[in-house]
């Protein structure tokens, strides 16, 4: 039977006295492998280290976090994650549409599993759920630091930055306030650094992976991407880059380096003009979606029989390449104004307009990298997602790349279903 054009549904739902945000030190590349869960454990206790410290930490949920500004004011920005092991069970001060993300975040607070935040940064603009939970949030926990950066949704470029500009001005501003460090450009000019070798490195890893999966694990590359997003400090951005010297040697070895070179740039212009990878030696897939983790997908699909991860050839995810394909800021510009221009510029959300585009670059990406299939997953019950995963599948279904719809929890309350159905999905493309 023909597989091309269908779509299967799943039914399941440093030194105390650092303030440059140098802090910390991680286990060494070869102790990466860890399950996610494992992970978290190991940076939450980091994390507590820092904070008995005297640091800082910044809890944020929405991928685009404007990282150097939060650390030129001495403060560690960390990204949020959803405890696996933590039910999002119902939660009575939310309102019926929270999706799972949000009410395992909400419940981790609840239950004092959050972690030794200082204060926790929202997005304003984006969803329902997210503007509800930091509303409710704030009620609930008045001693909390709630702080909210409002993103645009337009695509009308320059007024959009202009807005975003001001509303990173008023972080500024309120980070001040709130915790009494003014903005140092000393630290400014170390945190660009810091975040630039994370995403140059990144980059060029998952740039790497699109030409050779089978040259790095999938779930090293999220792991060690998941470990600096939780504490960006010099430590997790020089692993990542001595993670990518290893491979970068594999791949002079293979005559592939120059492929990988512009691949990478081709991700960074969202533009893969000329870009066409030959025919693979197995299958293939492209992970899409929202606010999903990338080091939890890892997880679904190494149960892959023969394949694993290094099925997967690229993903499209919010804390994945969304994140990773930030272009570095101009600050030469004025510094509020050359932040924003770079978040602005980065892969667009489900939130935000610009459907035509994602939709033209997912184009470009089945027909130009040799994909056997798309994974699109859909954090359950989140509006955004949904409105955007049918869009997705009908692109997948006219370039002829059988699709799978994977609604998933934080909580994987449904895994053996999951897996069961990413396998019985592999099947048809082998």
């Amino acid at each position: 039977m023909s597989t091309r054009g269908f779509c299967i549904w799943s039914s399941s739902g440093s030194s105390p006295d650092d303030k440059s945000g140098q802090a910390g030190q991680y286990a060494p590349l070869e102790a990466f492998g860890l399950r996610y869960e494992d992970t978290m454990s190991v940076l939450g206790q980091e994390m507590e280290s820092l904070n008995a410290s005297g640091q800082r930490v910044l809890g944020y949920v929405y991928p685009h976090a404007p990282l150097e500004l939060i650390m030129a004011h001495g403060i560690i920005p960390s990204l949020l994650w959803a405890n696996p092991r933590h039910l999002g069970s119902f939660e009575g001060s939310l309102q019926t549409f929270a999706c799972s993300l949000s009410r395992n975040l909400f419940s981790q607070r609840v239950a004092g599993h959050t972690g030794p935040y200082s204060g926790f940064l929202f997005p304003g603009n984006t969803c329902d759920s997210l503007e509800n939970v930091r509303d409710v949030w704030r009620l609930r926990f008045p001693t909390d630091k709630v702080l909210r950066l409002t993103y645009p949704v337009s695509n009308d470029e320059e007024s959009s930055i202009e807005f975003l500009a001001e509303e990173l001005r008023l972080l500024s501003v309120a980070l001040e306030s709130e915790f009494g460090t003014p903005m140092s450009r000393d630290l400014l000019r170390t945190a660009s650094e810091t975040v630039q070798i994370f995403r140059r490195s990144a980059q060029m890893l998952y740039a790497a992976r699109v030409v050779n999966p089978d040259v790095l694990s999938y779930g090293t590359l999220a792991e060690a991407i998941r470990r600096f997003l939780t504490l960006p400090v010099s430590a997790s951005a020089q692993s990542l880059e001595s993670l990518w010297s290893k491979t970068k040697s594999a791949l002079s070895a293979s005559g592939q380096l120059s492929v990988v070179e512009n691949v990478q740039q081709a991700l960074l212009r969202q533009d893969l003009d000329g870009i066409k990878i030959s025919e693979r030696m197995h299958p293939v897939v492209v992970v899409a979606g929202g606010m999903v983790e990338p080091m939890a997908i890892a997880e679904l699909v190494s149960s892959v029989p023969q394949l694993g991860d290094s099925l997967i050839a690229l993903d499209l995810l919010s804390f994945g390449f969304r994140t990773v394909f930030t272009p570095p800021p101009d600050t030469s510009e004025g510094i509020f104004l050359g932040l924003a221009r770079a978040l602005y510029q980065s892969p667009s959300e489900p939130v935000q307009e610009g459907l035509p585009g994602r939709l033209g670059f997912l184009r470009q990406v089945l027909r130009s990298l040799s994909v056997q299939g798309l994974i699109v997953c859909q954090q359950s019950f989140c509006d955004p997602d949904q409105f955007e995963a049918p869009s997705l599948e009908r692109v997948a279904s006219e370039v002829g790349v059988p699709c799978l719809r994977l609604p998933i929890d934080p909580e994987f309350s449904d895994r053996v279903r999951l897996e069961g159905r990413i396998q019985t999905f592999v099947e048809t493309i082998v």
